[in-house]
């Protein structure tokens, strides 16, 4: 069983997502986090997202390793767990460029799908449309900019980070508009999603809609 969720950036699909996942006894796999540590990785190694014939070259050897431990995607370089440093914004913003060369996508795609051999709900940019078409719950969560660019600023200052709301509006407004229009993969709701608007609704509101649109989900096909 794998509930599938797509979104922009602040929608809520991580913390949604995790939510979901232990009301329904699921795995949590977060896509996300895997292509930030790509780009987290790829700066160690003084890697640019303009490197591109580079990074093809480099990744497989890449000292990262993906697997779920406690109901939740680890990510391990070189045998150490990574977790808050993946939050930077620098890091953010270079997962945002390599998501646009096909074989980061390529390889994280097959990792995503190798780590869902089990109930799972993932979230991130193409997971309705690319990495897991036949999803049987799939959604897409959204929500307006100011809302996003609030819930993002909110993120940091819980991880001890002050960055400037106008940064992060501008940010997500970037990131936006390259995964709409990217060639490769690009952010766009599945046809057969659940479309929710989450700028009026907290996390546990979100959870209990998902809830009841899985068990209407369940009644009809059964």
């Amino acid at each position: 069983m794998i509930v599938a969720i797509d979104g922009p950036a602040g929608a809520g699909k991580s913390t949604v997502a995790r939510q979901l996942a232990k009301a329904l006894g699921y795995v949590y796999l977060d896509t996300g986090a895997m292509y930030r540590a790509v780009a987290w990785a790829l700066r160690q190694a003084q890697l640019k997202a303009a490197d591109e014939m580079q990074i093809a070259r480099t990744l497989e050897d890449l000292p990262l390793h993906f697997t779920i431990a406690d109901g939740e995607l680890v990510i391990f370089y070189q045998g150490k767990s990574l977790n808050d440093e993946l939050r930077d914004p620098e890091v953010t913003k270079m997962a945002s460029h390599i998501s646009q060369i096909q074989a980061v996508r390529t390889l994280l795609a097959q990792r995503q799908r190798r780590l869902a051999d089990q109930d799972v709900v993932t979230e991130g940019r193409d997971v309705t449309t690319v990495v897991f078409p036949a999803a049987r719950i799939k959604v897409y969560l959204t929500a307006d900019m100011s809302t996003r660019a609030e819930r993002r600023q909110l993120e940091y200052r819980r991880k001890g980070l002050d960055i400037d709301y106008s940064l992060l509006f501008e940010q997500i407004r970037s990131r936006d508009e390259a995964d709409r229009q990217r060639s490769l993969s690009p952010l766009r709701p599945a046809p057969d999603a659940l479309y929710l608007d989450t700028s009026r609704m907290d996390p546990g509101e979100v959870v209990s809609r998902l809830l009841d649109f899985i068990r209407d989900t369940d009644n009809r096909e059964t």
